[in-house]
């Protein structure tokens, strides 16, 4: 479950880096595995959260793409428009392909958006700790630019294919020491690669509140929630994100539903201004 997590949220980081800062790269892998299902997003801020549907899921034997298994994988993108105030959403849908992430999330962005490029994304454990504590998730990402000359695309292909073949993830070269500027200039050997300083650094944030989980509840049919009031004297929920406990009474529950049905109420006895055609 840790290593699925930590791919999908590495890749996230990875993609959304360099998009602007309110806008969102989320994917959701939906498959029929044990995992039960893959959620990572990210923003352009590299702020990033996730979660996978079975959470103590472990199959040291079986490889990521057999726990997360067939199904589809869909992505969810937050755009910024030229002309509007607010970022729109962009949704597609693809098979899952191998079910091992990085692999599924760089054939959809080579495919659906024509970047073409190669991904990465893993994660350590330490050995010496029961459980097996995360060491680190490291990943890396290459993009031709459009128009790249077909020699920089072929010497770009070679570099990824060496690397490749050394037999070493990028989590066991941090491991040993190497710096993420090492993985970087080994990607691009023999390309005189620059590289520039970023002040950006992945970060987890979650977005949960107590007004995020009132609004959820005011999502449920009323006679759904009357009946929950009426059975709990407390009700809780837990994010999924970062497993914040939300307690609230059922007195507090009914107030704030009574709070939304008057406001809407008051919203409906609104007139409406109509607009004449000139046509």
């Amino acid at each position: 479950a840790a290593t699925a997590l930590g791919r999908c949220l590495t890749s996230c980081v990875l993609i959304a880096d360099g998009i602007e800062k309110e806008e969102t790269f989320q994917v959701r892998f939906e498959g029929d595995g044990p995992l039960r299902g893959v959620l990572g997003i990210s923003n352009g801020n590299l702020q990033m959260r996730g979660y996978v549907g079975n959470p103590q899921l472990d199959l040291p034997e079986a490889s990521v793409g057999t726990a997360v298994g067939k199904g589809q994988l869909k992505i969810v993108r937050l755009k910024n428009l030229p002309g509007e105030e607010r970022a729109s959403p962009f949704s597609s849908i693809v098979a899952i392909e191998t079910g091992e992430i990085a692999e599924d999330i760089n054939s959809y962005v080579a495919t659906s958006e024509q970047r073409e490029g190669a991904l990465g994304a893993g994660v350590a454990f330490f050995d010496n700790i029961e459980g097996g504590a995360v060491a680190c998730s490291t990943g890396w990402r290459v993009e031709l630019l459009p128009g790249a000359p077909d020699q920089v695309a072929q010497h770009l292909l070679r570099n990824v294919q060496a690397f490749l073949g050394l037999g070493l993830s990028s989590t066991d070269m941090r491991l040993r020491g190497e710096t993420c500027e090492d993985i970087a200039l080994r990607l691009l050997d023999g390309m005189e690669p620059e590289i520039l300083e970023s002040d950006a650094r992945p970060t987890f944030f979650c977005q949960c509140s107590n007004e995020r989980v009132y609004r959820t509840l005011a999502l449920l049919p009323r006679d759904e929630i009357r009946q929950i009031i009426a059975q709990n004297e407390k009700i809780e929920a837990r994010c999924e994100f970062c497993a914040k406990l939300y307690s609230m009474t059922a007195v507090d529950v009914a107030n704030h539903l009574d709070e939304v049905d008057a406001a809407a109420a008051e919203e409906r006895q609104k007139p409406t201004a109509l607009k004449k055609s000139n046509d």
